[in-house]
């Protein structure tokens, strides 16, 4: 497998013109929006992009479609439709004109979720921003161009993860509607008769009350399908879109965000949670296949405990692969393979010793499946043999992040990424793991900016343990000079620093900065084997941090470059508990960076949504005799009196896994005790921030207050009177 080549050679190398990456780059990159979609003769993938401008304050959207096959032409993708809105949370009101009457018209419809209706009808999703109705729409190609779109199907409410089957003609989506109701028209009703309530409350009875970032509704995302109808001058459906999951025999199943549809078209397969009181402190989910005309929807694998996910048909609908893992309350167990016998209702296990864990499946053949799993910081593609449960890496660089088949040929194609290179579109071949590029979704990204190219590093951690990550330094690199240190440490804590692109914690942007960038997989990092990801249960200021802490040791003897004097530490969610742990029992910081961190374990198992997290993580409740000391142990707020590093907070109001009060409750410890410190509040972010301007201002904050503390005047003297953030041309002298 060769290195990604989305970017010029000279890219690679900071020529005479190149200058450092900023914030500013990465808020403009152009990304994908949710998943692209191949036609039916494999001759096409269509896709829908976003950019978002700076100057303009406007986010635009494309549906665009791409040619694939032998002769790529990634200098000429097709804009099918075009969209433009302003991207402000309250933009001001304009006046109506001519002018802006005719953009409208032109521009107003927002893709999102192409589908192909056949190889030469495209349909995609717009969702009417004060009507709530989501529409399907088509557009046909000529020959020379896409028609104008035309309306196919219109539901009242939202629909999301459309999906078509040429076979049976239908189309399948989901629909959050209230539970009781038999069409979506009702749901559309009820909708309006909540808004015209004269009070607010919401009543709950049991947990959840809230996800994520969003209070629980009394709606459930249920899986709808209706079937279509073709003439030549327009497709239109037979009757009515029907629930097809209700009738389960479970209650009323809460599906998952994604499904998939038989060949044939006459079933579809898809994760639900059963109804019941246990939804906050159990994460068992069960694969269900549902009949499409909605007459049965029944679980194949009943008797499993923990979470299910990624079921997936072969080739004639005769098999399903699926992963599930073991625990019913740890949502980071070891997912293993599971292929269950439609006919016979059979299931077997395969590749049990695999010490990996697979996050999608796809059918190579009747024999070999096709796995996307986390290990050693990248993301990679594997075959497993069903028979022997050998295990044959395909893509072993860098990151696969979506994968699909190619029809009529024994290609993939893979969304994919690193480092030093923003996610493009490429087909991977079964066979032997070679690549071709289809997209260039960042041609500016070329020659004239720098991105720092990884370096793996290894460490020994606590009791010996390996711990590996990467390093990335700044522009213009010159080892005879000495640079700042931004020591990124990671969330989940079940997660990894992986050879992919990121839109947030981006690790260019740091080095970019002109700090020496270092992000390792500490204890509990996911692509290491179960043992090392089950190793920071009950340990959360134990095992992580002395592995933190060794392993910076021992990069600063082996680094002469990295000024001692200048090291700060930054980190997200589990990264923020851990830049509170490291506060109280480590000096060796001149600046930490807390996003979203915990303050109080207690305190936060009281107000966390999922519950069978900390009780994980904890070994049980705090009200429990044993776990409360275990919650007492590992809390940072015990050790809030020791602390003496400055420090910058980030919150968002609408985080629900870790609260806002978290972040407040960091924020007065420091300031009561005289610490420098500063608080940055989100009112409409959730645990990450997303809006792109929102993520401007968040980089030049953190950037601005480990720049502050790790800034030397022309004298080489420590100088942190300047907290404005200044692109780092040249090395920090």
């Amino acid at each position: 497998m060769k290195a990604l080549c989305t970017l010029p050679a000279a890219a690679l190398a900071l020529g005479a013109l190149a200058r450092p990456f900023t914030p500013e780059d990465l808020v403009e990159t152009t990304r994908l929006s949710g998943h692209a979609v191949i036609s039916p003769d494999g001759t096409s993938v269509a896709f829908v992009q976003t950019r978002y401008s700076i100057e303009k304050k406007r986010q635009f959207s494309q549906l665009v479609v791409q040619a694939l096959g032998d002769h790529l032409q990634i200098d000429s993708p097709v804009m099918a439709i075009d969209f433009s809105k302003d991207a402000r949370p309250n933009p001001p009101h304009s006046p109506i004109t001519a002018e802006s009457e005719d953009i409208a018209s032109k521009h107003r419809l927002e893709p999102s979720q192409p589908v192909w209706l056949s190889s030469e009808e495209l349909g995609f999703v717009a969702t009417d921003a004060k009507t709530q109705q989501s529409t399907v729409y088509s557009v046909h190609n000529t020959g020379k161009h896409w028609s104008k779109p035309r309306a196919v199907f219109t539901a009242p409410v939202p629909i999301s993860s459309v999906q078509y089957n040429a076979v049976s003609n239908t189309l399948v989506f989901i629909a959050d509607v209230y539970n009781g109701t038999t069409t979506l028209d009702e749901t559309a009703e009820l909708d309006v008769a909540d808004q015209e309530r004269a009070d607010t409350a919401q009543v709950f009875d049991e947990l959840w009350v809230r996800h994520w970032d969003s209070f629980v509704t009394p709606k459930l995302p249920q899986i709808y399908a209706v079937p279509l109808r073709f003439h030549s001058s327009n497709t239109k459906p037979k009757h009515a879109a029907k629930n097809i999951i209700k009738d389960s025999g479970d209650g009323r199943l809460e599906a998952a965000d994604s499904f998939v549809i038989s060949p044939n078209g006459q079933s579809v397969v898809f994760v639900a949670k059963r109804p019941g009181r246990d939804y906050a402190w159990r994460t068992t989910s069960y694969v269900y296949v549902a009949d499409i005309d909605g007459s049965s929807a029944t679980p194949i694998n009943a008797n499993g405990r923990g979470a299910s996910s990624s079921p997936v048909f072969n080739s004639d609908g005769s098999r399903i692969a699926y992963v599930q893992m073991a625990s019913p309350t740890y949502e980071a167990d070891r997912n293993q393979v599971h292929i269950y016998n439609v006919e016979d209702k059979t299931t077997i296990d395969v590749a049990t010793d695999w010490d990996r864990s697979p996050s999608e499946l796809l059918w190579a053949d009747d024999n070999t499946l096709l796995a996307a799993y986390n290990e050693y910081g990248r993301n990679k593609l594997a075959k497993i043999d069903i028979a022997s449960g050998a295990v044959t890496p395909i893509v072993e660089e860098h990151s696969v992040g979506s994968m699909q088949r190619v029809p009529h040929s024994n290609d993939l194609l893979i969304s994919y990424s690193a480092l030093d290179s923003p996610t493009d579109l490429y087909t991977v071949s079964i066979d032997d793991g070679s690549t071709k590029q289809v997209t260039q979704l960042n041609p500016q990204l070329g020659s004239s900016v720098f991105l720092s190219a990884p370096e793996d590093v290894v460490f020994e951690g606590a009791e010996g343990s390996s711990i590996h990550g990467f390093l990335l330094r700044p522009p213009n690199f010159d080892a005879r000079q000495t640079y700042p240190l931004a020591y990124v440490i990671h969330g989940g804590p079940q997660g990894s620093f992986t050879d992919a692109w990121s839109t947030r914690w981006n690790l260019n942007i740091f080095a970019a900065a002109g700090f020496v960038t270092v992000a390792l997989d500490f204890e509990g990092s996911t692509g290491y084997g179960q043992n090392f990801t089950d190793a920071i249960r009950n340990q959360w200021g134990g095992k992580p941090f002395v592995s933190l802490m060794r392993s910076l040791d021992q990069l600063l003897d082996s680094h002469p470059y990295i000024d001692r004097n200048r090291l700060t530490a930054l980190g997200a969610s589990y990264g923020g508990y851990q830049i509170n742990w490291i506060n109280a029992h480590s000096t060796a910081f001149k600046a930490l960076v807390n996003h979203d961190g915990m303050f109080s374990t207690v305190s936060t198992y009281y107000s966390t949504d999922e519950l069978y997290f900390p009780e994980t993580e904890f070994e049980g409740a705090p009200f429990d005799e044993h776990a409360r000391a275990n919650y007492e142990k590992w809390s940072p707020e015990r050790n809030v009196h020791k602390w003496k590093t400055p420090t910058l907070v980030v919150h968002s109001e609408k985080d629900y896994r870790l609260v806002v009060s978290e972040g407040l409750s960091t924020f007065t410890a420091l300031r009561r005790q005289g610490v420098p410190a500063r608080f940055v509040y989100f009112p409409d972010e959730n645990h990450w921030v997303l809006k792109p301007a929102n993520s401007l201002r968040w980089h030049h904050e953190v950037l601005g207050w480990i720049t502050q503390w790790t800034r030397k005047d022309a004298d080489g003297v420590m100088d942190t009177s300047q907290a404005k953030f200044v692109v780092q041309a040249e090395n920090l002298n």
